[in-house]
């Protein structure tokens, strides 16, 4: 009776835990098939939300450098979608004691060529820049082939810090050559350096055409910028958008695009060099860019540019000598005759300038992106 009883209890035992069975082993294959499909369908549906962050990819390093780290993406549940947002710099020119700018409550970085200007303005030098000044310059470098992935205001950065270390190491040089008997002037010193802050931006506010982000600066601080890392002026057009610059080894070019401004390429075309032939970083230098030529009749007390400069001015304080025109009327102030004054009106004549400046004073200054437009 026990016996039959434990052999009955053995075989249902056995019947509960056999997995060898045909039907056990397609239902675990069918398991496996729909685990890997449920997976592969979250993997899908995660990827499609991914790629609605648009632009995620030109935010690179590649892109913009140390930058690339702000950017970052943020899901809008209004829209079920993803959102790129990054940070581009807005470049502007001020004294080195500046500590506002364009950008409300952010923090201003001065580029003065130094690891800490570096950091705080997410810029890193070529490795061939890196080498101490006191080793021989050879009379002709390598120009290396340009990076079209990188946008061009990168490169800004790097050449503003590179002329500011550059001309600060030729400069210590030749005083332990020849000490000054008075105290050595430092950057602090300074009435003139181009600083850097950051603003946030989301790429869908880019406009179409446009794919690298793009920094902003305005066009009097584009020009004195220009005349700071000895950049002439070859046309300046505004009726056109036809503006082109070149000089000490680099080239500024600037057209109008649809839904965005005037957008600049800057390029490295040449070798360069910031020694003795680097313009004496005083703010009084800006005048000298539109073409502003300051006087001894002018008052101390008078502002360093002129309120509308659109407007004839007729005083001596300022001379205005940014295009032919104006060289004309300033003759002609000075108590010149007409034939002397046309002389300098007649085309078949060229004239130019000793100093980078502009073809006239400006009036309000546009938003200048720096960027490189898709081909």
């Amino acid at each position: 009776m026990s016996s039959s009883e434990t052999g009955s209890g053995d075989r249902g035992g056995n019947n509960g835990t056999r997995f060898d069975e045909p039907g056990t082993i397609v239902a675990l294959v069918a398991l496996a098939i729909s685990i890997i499909a449920l997976v592969g369908t979250l993997l899908q549906v995660l990827q499609q939300y991914f790629a609605s962050a648009a632009g995620y990819s030109n935010c690179g390093e590649r892109v913009i450098g140390d930058w690339h780290k702000s950017k970052k993406r943020k899901f809008v549940w209004e829209e079920l979608r993803f959102e790129v947002q990054f940070e581009t710099p807005v470049i502007f020119v001020c004294p080195p004691a500046n500590k506002k700018g364009p950008v409300k409550d952010a923090d201003v970085g001065h580029i003065d060529g130094t690891e800490k200007s570096l950091q705080a303005t997410r810029t890193k030098l070529p490795s061939t820049d890196d080498q101490p000044l006191a080793k021989p310059i050879p009379a002709q470098k390598s120009l290396h082939t340009a990076d079209n992935e990188q946008a061009t205001w990168i490169v800004l950065l790097q050449e503003l810090q590179r002329m500011e270390r550059d001309s600060q190491d030729w400069q210590a040089n030749q005083f332990k050559q020849n000490p000054p008997r008075q105290h050595v002037s430092d950057f602090q010193s300074h009435t003139l350096c181009a600083a850097v802050q950051s603003k946030k931006r989301t790429w869908d506010t880019m406009p179409g055409g446009i794919r690298k982000p793009y920094a902003t600066t305005t066009m009097c601080h584009l020009v004195e910028m220009a005349a700071m890392l000895g950049i002439y002026w070859q046309e300046f057009d505004r009726s056109k958008d036809k503006y082109r610059a070149e000089g000490n080894g680099y080239h500024l070019a600037g057209s109008h695009v649809a839904d965005l401004g005037v957008v600049f390429t800057f390029q490295i075309s040449g070798q360069r060099r910031f020694e003795d032939n680097r313009m004496v970083p005083a703010d009084e230098a800006k005048d000298f860019a539109f073409g502003q030529v300051p006087t001894i009749f002018r008052s101390t007390s008078d502002k360093r540019r002129l309120d509308f400069p659109t407007e004839e001015h007729k005083d001596l304080g300022v001379l205005r000598l940014g295009s032919a025109n104006e060289l004309a009327e300033t003759l002609a102030s000075f108590g010149c005759n007409t034939n002397t004054s046309n002389v300098l009106r007649n085309e078949s004549k060229k004239h130019g300038h000793l100093f980078p400046c502009t073809s006239g004073p400006f009036g309000p200054s546009p938003r200048v992106p720096f960027s490189r437009r898709s081909r």
